[in-house]
């Protein structure tokens, strides 16, 4: 914490879908080519899109000078090694576009300052709950409010994730920021998902839990457990058996 970020309020969350290659090194001058990230057959074609999803998140920023912005994605793909987080990926990017400012260095420098990375995340259940404990390490308290910046279909999945961690509606904002190329097939896999999700809430068994495993071939383990008031809610989350409960006690956002 930094008295630059102490004074942060609010959180903009945007939720990282590929990273770089191991052997990409730097950003290259073209980003929006495939060739740099690992993406999967369905992902192919859309690093123009993650790009304007990086863009929007810094617009959003510029808006709010209470706010900090977290690109959110962990180390989920083999073939980039810990090399590129999915979040480290989002963030370079900003970086080689000088964050869109048109403005003197200042404020590049302020955009920089108030971005960082949650580099643990394998879905978007953890995108939100894992960027708010970020938030917190980073700034000392958790937000009073959130933007999240993801692909518009997913707007009702995030919504059943805010409900699962009781984040208050009024203080929660989705911002559905285009669409996928093969939007069809990801509207049948959306079903599958949010079925899933509405059996478990926290994804703690299941296909989703089968998801994480693979999204997660390094093996790390993250450290928000220790975050204030939290360590016994992931202890609840975890436990497959609270899969459709609520949490009983109050969770630090919670007005």
């Amino acid at each position: 914490m930094t008295s630059r970020t102490s004074r942060l309020k609010n959180l903009i969350v945007v939720a990282c879908h590929a990273p770089f290659k191991g052997t990409t090194l730097t950003v290259p001058a073209q980003p929006e080519g495939d060739e740099a990230w690992v993406l999967q057959s369905f992902q192919i074609g859309e690093p123009p899109l993650y790009i304007a999803h990086i863009k929007r998140g810094v617009e959003l920023l510029k808006a709010d000078p209470g706010a900090l912005l977290i690109f959110s994605g962990g180390y989920t793909r083999p073939e980039a090694g810990l090399r590129w987080s999915e979040a480290e990926t989002y963030r370079a990017i900003a970086k080689r576009f000088d964050w869109w400012s048109t403005a003197e260095r200042a404020a590049s420098t302020d955009l920089e300052a108030r971005t960082a990375v949650e580099d643990y995340s394998r879905d978007s259940f953890e995108n939100l709950l894992f960027s708010l404990c970020r938030f917190q390490q980073v700034v000392g308290q958790y937000p009073h409010r959130v933007t999240l910046v993801s692909w518009a279909f997913k707007r009702e999945r995030f919504g059943l994730h805010r409900e699962a961690i009781r984040f208050p509606t009024q203080r929660f904002s989705f911002d559905g920021f285009n669409e996928p190329i093969g939007l069809d097939a990801a509207l049948r896999g959306e079903a599958v998902t949010m079925e899933a999700f509405g059996k478990n809430h926290y994804g703690s068994d299941g296909t989703v839990a089968e998801k994480r495993i693979a999204r997660n071939p390094f093996k790390r383990e993250h450290d928000f457990r220790s975050c204030p008031d939290m360590g016994e809610f992931f202890q609840f989350m975890e436990e497959p058996s609270n899969r459709d409960r609520q949490y009983p006690a109050r969770i630090p956002w919670e007005e």
